[in-house]
């Protein structure tokens, strides 16, 4: 597999998980605690959230070593993409403080990577770091999948009201509305009517290519409070 080609792959599996399991300090033990959450991917860095009194963030004030086990949700169920795996190694590290609205305090923890393996089925393929930190890759598959699942499961009451308006429809005649796919060019819709199933196109002004300019198109072609 083509270095480049695998850090992408590797990439998407980090953006668009089906489950993830953090294990610390050499153990073959999941760290099981309810008290964390997989906050985000920064340029190819997994980060938690998690509280004040997460065994998590104990582990992170040490830098003990990390590992996260990441399976695919690329794809769809059954498919070669869903046989992918990422395993991510490195150090725990406080990273500041998340969101405090909620009257929960929580704290951000990264793990500071050292190697990375990509492997489908037994077959094992070192990602090198700077390939797989590499900016290009923030717009990958997965995470191009995972707007798309959002928008659908978050928002189908405002993607029905931005197909009614795009394709001059009545918005009492559509019964569901959704995203098929999301790349950087543009967007495929779909709705149903009383006609049956339609599928569109709409494409962006222009080739995107970052998180923010992605948002921002898609709120320009769709709806303000897409997010």
């Amino acid at each position: 597999m083509i270095p480049a080609h695998a850090a992408l792959i590797a990439r998407s599996v980090l953006s668009c998980p089906a489950t993830i399991t953090l294990r610390v300090g050499g153990t073959d033990e999941e760290l099981r605690d309810e008290t964390y959450d997989v906050t985000c991917d920064v340029h190819g860095t997994p980060v938690f959230s998690a509280s004040d009194t997460s065994a998590l963030l104990t582990a992170a004030h040490v830098g003990v070593d990390g590992v996260v086990e990441v399976t695919s949700g690329l794809g769809t169920p059954g498919s070669r993409e869903r046989r992918l795996t990422l395993v991510l190694e490195g150090q725990l590290a406080v990273r500041g403080s998340g969101c405090e609205c909620c009257g929960d305090p929580r704290s951000l923890v990264a793990v500071e990577l050292t190697a990375v393996t990509l492997y489908r089925d037994s077959l094992a393929v070192p990602v090198g770091l700077a390939q797989f930190r590499d900016r290009r890759h923030v717009l990958n598959q997965g995470y191009l999948q995972r707007t798309a699942e959002h928008a659908n499961d978050a928002h189908e009451g405002e993607l029905r009201s931005a197909m009614a308006a795009a394709f001059g429809l009545p918005l009492q005649s559509l019964l569901a509305a959704s995203l098929l796919r999301v790349d950087t060019s543009g967007v495929d819709v779909s709705w149903l009517d009383a006609a049956g199933a339609h599928t569109e196109r709409l494409d962006f002004l222009r080739t995107v290519s970052s998180p923010q300019e992605l948002g921002a198109a898609l709120r320009s072609h769709l709806h303000a409070g897409i997010c």
